[in-house]
C-alpha cells in the first residue's frame, strides 16, 4: 500500500536538504579559504620577523624573547650550533629537543631569506604549532658562528581564523534555511489548505452534487483548476439532466402507448354510443351532444397521437388555421368552465383568423390542456378567473397567454415543471405539460410560465405562416 506522503513534506524536504547541503558547501569553501589566509597572513608575519632580527646585533635573551613574543603573539627558542635550547619562551623540559630540520643538525642547509620557506608542525608542551627557523650569527662572537631563532605559531590561533571566516556563512545560511522553511511552510500550507477544500468540493460531485459552488476564486493554478472543475460539473450536471430526460421520454413513450390503447377503445364505444343517441334525437341535437361527440373526437386524436408516440412513430401533420383552432378550444372548454364555476374569457387576435399552422390538432391539444390546468387551478376558489390572449408577434409568430387566479405553482415542482411525471396533483401522472413542450419545440416555438401579482400566467409560442404549409 502506497505511502500517504504530505505536500508539504514533499515540497520543503528538498528545498531544505538543498539549503542546508549550499550552506555547508559555502562554509567548508569560507573555511578553507579563511585557512589558506590565515596560512598566508602567518608565512608574511614570519618574514617580518625574519628581516628584523636576522641583522639585528642585540642578544637574544630571555627577557628579550619574552618581549618579542609579547610583541607578535608568537613563542621563540633560541637553539645553540650544538643544537642545545638556549632560551625559551615556553615552559619546556631540561630534556625537550626539537627536529633537527629546526636546529640545522638535518644536513639542511637553510638560506636566511628564504622567499617561501614551509612551517613544520611540531607539538611542544601539549600544544601544535607552525614551526620556522632562521639562522642569526651571535652576536660578540665574531667568528661567524650562527644559532637558530625558532619562531612558533600556535595552530589554534589559524584553526580560530578558518572557523569565523566559515562561521558567518554558515550561520547566515542557516538563518536563511529557517526563515525559508517559515515561508514556504506558511505558503505550502494556505495551499494545501485550498487543495483540500477543493477535494472535499470534488468528492461531492463525484457523489452527484454537480450543483456544488466551488470556492476558490484565485487567479493562480490552483484557481484556473477550480474553474475547470467548475465547468466539468456544470456539463456533467447537463449530461445528467439529458439522460434523465431521455429516460423519462423512452418511459414516458411506454406508459402513454399503454394507456392509448386502452383509452382509444374506451372511446371509440363511448363515440358510437352518443352518435347512436345522436341519430335518435331531433334533426337539431342539443348543444350538450355536440360538446360531448366535439370532445370524444378530440380525446380520440389525442390518444391516437400518444399510442403514435408509444411506438415511436411520427403522426401526421394537419395544417389548420389557428383561429379555427382557439374556437373550436374555446366551445368546447366552454361547458366545462360552467360546469366548474370559472369564469372563461377570451381576446383572440383577428389576425390569426388568416394564420396557418403546421398541425392544427397538435396545438389544439396543446392549448386545452393549458387551459384545462388553469380552470382546475381556478375551480379550488371562489371567484376563480381564467384569461385567455392570443395575438401575433412579429407576423410570423402567434402567442397563447392563459393567466389564471389561482393559488398557483408549488414550490416543489416550479424548478422541473416540464419534466415528465413531475405533478402536485393527486390524481395527476404529469404528462401534460411535457407534451405541451414538446408541441411547442416540434412546432418552432417554446413554452414558458411565471408567476406575478398573485396571478400564473403559462405562454405558448409556436411558429405560423400566412399561407398553408401543405402548398408551399
Amino acid at each position: 500500500m502506497p505511502t500517504n506522503h504530505s505536500l508539504t513534506t514533499r515540497i520543503l524536504t528538498p528545498l531544505v536538504i538543498s539549503a542546508a547541503l549550499a550552506a555547508m558547501v559555502v562554509a567548508w569553501t569560507s573555511w578553507t579559504l579563511g585557512r589558506r589566509w590565515a596560512l598566508e597572513e602567518m608565512s608574511d608575519r614570519y618574514h617580518w620577523i625574519e628581516a628584523a632580527i636576522t641583522p639585528s646585533t642585540f642578544p637574544l635573551t630571555p627577557a628579550v624573547l619574552q618581549s618579542l613574543s609579547q610583541l607578535t603573539g608568537t613563542q621563540w627558542i633560541t637553539v645553540d650550533p650544538s643544537g642545545a635550547i638556549v632560551s625559551s619562551t615556553l615552559p619546556l623540559a631540561p630534556t625537550a629537543e626539537l627536529p633537527g630540520a629546526l636546529t640545522g643538525r638535518s644536513g639542511i642547509t637553510r638560506s636566511s631569506g628564504d622567499a617561501d620557506p614551509a612551517p613544520m608542525d611540531v607539538v611542544l608542551d601539549s600544544t601544535e604549532f607552525f614551526a620556522f627557523a632562521f639562522d642569526r650569527p651571535i652576536a660578540g662572537a665574531g667568528d661567524g658562528r650562527t644559532s637558530s631563532v625558532v619562531v612558533l605559531f600556535a595552530k589554534r590561533n589559524v584553526d580560530a581564523v578558518a572557523r569565523r571566516a566559515a562561521a558567518l556563512p554558515l550561520l547566515t545560511g542557516l538563518s536563511t534555511i529557517a526563515v525559508v522553511t517559515a515561508l514556504m511552510f506558511f505558503l505550502t500550507s494556505r495551499l494545501i489548505g485550498r487543495l483540500k477544500r477543493l477535494e472535499t468540493q470534488v468528492d461531492r460531485i463525484a457523489g452527484g452534487e454537480f450543483e456544488s459552488e466551488l470556492s476558490d476564486v484565485g487567479h493562480d493554478e490552483v484557481g484556473r483548476l477550480a474553474g475547470a472543475i467548475s465547468t466539468m460539473a456544470g456539463q456533467l450536471s447537463e449530461l445528467w439532466d439529458r439522460v434523465n430526460r431521455q429516460q423519462s421520454a423512452k418511459l414516458l413513450h411506454q406508459i402513454s402507448g399503454g394507456m392509448a390503447h386502452q383509452l382509444r377503445n374506451t372511446l371509440t364505444g363511448a363515440k358510437m354510443a352518443m352518435e347512436l343517441h345522436q341519430g335518435s334525437l331531433d334533426p337539431e341535437p342539443p348543444e350538450e351532444v355536440r360538446v360531448a361527440l366535439r370532445q370524444l373526437e378530440i380525446a380520440e386524436e389525442y390518444v391516437s397521437r400518444l399510442l403514435a408516440l408509444g411506438r415511436g412513430q411520427a403522426s401526421t401533420e394537419r395544417p389548420q388555421r389557428v383561429g379555427e383552432c382557439l374556437e373550436d378550444v374555446r366551445s368546447t372548454h366552454q361547458p366545462i368552465a360552467n360546469h366548474l364555476r370559472v369564469e372563461l374569457t377570451w381576446s383572440i387576435d383577428p389576425v390569426l383568423q388568416s394564420r396557418w399552422i403546421k398541425d392544427g390538432a397538435s396545438f389544439s391539444a396543446a392549448v386545452s390542456n393549458l387551459v384545462l390546468n388553469a380552470m382546475q387551478a381556478g375551480s379550488m376558489q371562489a371567484g376563480s378567473q381564467v384569461d385567455v390572449t392570443a395575438r401575433t408577434m412579429h407576423s410570423d409568430q402567434a402567442v397563447v397567454s392563459v393567466v389564471d387566479n389561482g393559488p398557483g405553482i408549488d414550490d416543489s415542482v416550479s424548478g422541473s415543471l416540464f419534466d415528465p411525471f413531475v405533478t402536485s396533483k393527486p390524481e395527476g401522472l404529469g404528462l401534460g405539460l411535457p407534451l405541451v413542450k414538446r408541441t411547442a419545440e416540434m412546432l418552432g416555438g417554446s413554452v414558458r410560465w411565471h408567476r406575478d401579482s398573485d396571478r400564473t400566467t403559462f405562454e405558448l409560442t409556436v411558429n405560423v405562416s400566412q399561407e398553408n404549409p401543405q402548398h408551399d
